[in-house]
């Protein structure tokens, strides 16, 4: 009877267990995937792993011709992202193989169903060195070479550098390396990229001035845009370094994710004040309050942190986003120096902030050089420097290849025509502000009636000027619309105000006076009136 019960017990205990680790798996997998999401919602573009926070910030900062494209691109490189790690970029990361590639798993075949939470995850991760390069690029970058370096880049560059850093195998992962949130491998690897595709592509027209070395500033069209998009970015580095942890079963899980929220903050807010500060008192900040020079003091801070902010002291993490603020300052200065044409400061940001992180990291850790000071700290030190250099070597070199071919193949950069015209008329018919949404008499009222005060006060000779000198042309619409050539054609209020006056007053008068006949023709699609003196 008692081996009964004794039975009994020990079956419900087994039962209780395997519910219990179930349980547990569940709710690492929906807080692997919750997080994805969050860090999906807020940078896809960013990193390629945040993607609305960098698209509203990347549109922002950029002139509003190329708003449209900016934000194909930016919703592109999450699906393009996607498509190339679920068929080959998680093979080479995240498959069986050596310390460097590996080469199973490919579209996810072989790939055990408790895995799938941890390939999205990594899905948006992986986003990450497309879309920073889309942003230093932007406003002149071509679309197919936009597509050949996001494939690449996402499907084979991240992956193998990720299979260092992050598998349990990678060679720099098993000698100590340190690169909790992504510091290193998709930080600071993303801003590599970003300087050679700068320099690859060259500045955008008119930018600067090669004779004088004259710089000219290109203001981003919407700070209020900008904002947004830079809070949904932070809201997405938090999720990444929170997110890291990738556990949330065993004891300490939940503190280590907190410590990361914390110390993720701190360096932010660190990174913000140094930034914003340096640009208040040197001449490289125009001696003022600059608010897209927080705003990506901000953002070089928290990247600073992804490396290690799970094992550092407050005071740590607040030290090494102060230094990444500053680094980021430096940066932005050097490089817009060298005639480097970089609309968001992505590279300044991203390098900037993710090998101040990943230097800081061995030497202010709980059980790093300063703390601990012993040969095994040194040691670490000595491992993540050697890291560093063959991160930048493996982006500069890698990239070199790929942006240089495509320029020689001459599909790297639009036509200058399209540059100047805008991406989003010339290349997708979808400009983000199109002139006839406008509210055309709230803009132009006033310009009509100063037009028509002049018209009173000049002659009609001065009006019609040579003899063959167009004073109207005729808009073939609907209400054929008089309007002064050279007008712009957002001014159709404008026209519908001057079809009145010419019909009223300009006509009458000049019939009595200069032109006694007017000669209509036809000039691709468009009537123009011409006024004639009399013989």
């Amino acid at each position: 009877m008692e081996a009964a019960v004794l039975n009994n017990d020990t079956a419900l205990l087994m039962l209780l267990e395997a519910k219990l680790a179930i349980t547990q798996s569940n709710l690492n997998d929906f807080f692997i995937t919750v997080s994805a999401i969050l860090v999906f919602a807020c940078d896809l573009c960013n990193n390629l792993a945040m993607q609305a926070g960098f698209s509203l910030m990347e549109t922002g900062l950029v002139r509003s011709k190329n708003a449209t494209n900016i934000l194909m691109k930016s919703t592109l490189d999450a699906f393009i992202g996607a498509t190339v790690y679920w068929l080959v970029g998680y093979a080479f990361a995240y498959g069986d193989g050596n310390e460097f590639i590996g080469w199973t798993g490919f579209a996810l075949q072989g790939v055990s169903p408790s895995k799938l939470s941890f390939w999205f995850y990594q899905t948006i991760f992986a986003n990450t060195a497309s879309t920073i390069v889309s942003g230093a690029t932007a406003e002149r970058i071509n679309l197919p070479a936009f597509f050949i370096y996001a494939f690449l880049l996402t499907g084979f560059f991240y992956p193998v550098a990720s299979r260092w850093v992050w598998h349990p195998s990678g060679w720099l992962k098993i000698r100590g390396f340190i690169d909790f949130g992504g510091s290193g491998c998709v930080h600071m690897l993303g801003g590599v990229c970003a300087l050679v595709a700068c320099v690859m592509v060259g500045p955008r027209t008119g930018r600067y001035e090669n004779k004088t070395k004259k710089k000219f500033a290109f203001r981003g069209h919407s700070n209020t845009l900008t904002g947004v998009g830079a809070f949904l970015l932070m809201m997405g580095i938090l999720g990444y370094n929170m997110s890291a942890q990738l556990d949330l079963t065993h004891h300490g899980d939940g503190v280590t994710v907190a410590l990361s929220a914390v110390n993720t903050i701190l360096a932010g807010s660190a990174g913000s004040i140094v930034a914003t500060i340096l640009g208040r008192a040197t001449p490289t900040g125009s001696y003022r309050w600059s608010y897209n020079t927080m705003l990506n003091g901000a953002i070089a801070g928290m990247v600073s942190s992804c490396a290690a902010c799970n094992a550092m002291p407050y005071w740590g993490a607040y030290l090494t986003g102060a230094g990444a603020g500053f680094l980021f300052f430096v940066l932005r200065a050097l490089i817009n120096h060298l005639h480097v044409d970089d609309p968001l400061d992505a590279f300044a940001v991203h390098f900037g902030g993710g090998f101040f992180g990943m230097l800081s990291a061995p030497i202010l850790v709980n059980s790093g050089v300063i703390l601990t000071g012993d040969e095994s700290s040194a040691e670490v030190l000595g491992w993540q420097l050697i890291g560093i250099l063959v991160l930048v070597a493996w982006g500069v070199g890698f990239c070199l290849v790929l942006f240089g071919s495509l320029k020689y193949f001459k599909i790297l950069r639009v036509d200058s025509t399209v540059e100047v015209q805008g991406m989003d008329s010339m290349k997708h018919g979808e400009p983000a502000y199109p002139a006839e949404s406008w509210e055309e008499q709230q803009y132009w009222d006033h310009q009509v009636h100063r037009l028509i005060h002049l018209m009173r006060s000049t002659s009609i000779e001065s009006l019609c000027g040579n003899q063959k000198n167009s004073i109207a042309t005729v808009d073939l619409g609907v209400n054929n619309n008089f309007r002064l050539t050279g007008m712009p054609p957002q001014m159709n209020f404008a026209h519908l105000v001057l079809t009145d006056y010419f019909q009223k007053c300009v006509f009458p008068l000049d019939s009595q006076r200069t032109c006694e006949r007017f000669r209509a023709q036809t000039v691709t699609g468009v009537k123009v009136l011409n006024a004639e003196p009399a013989p």
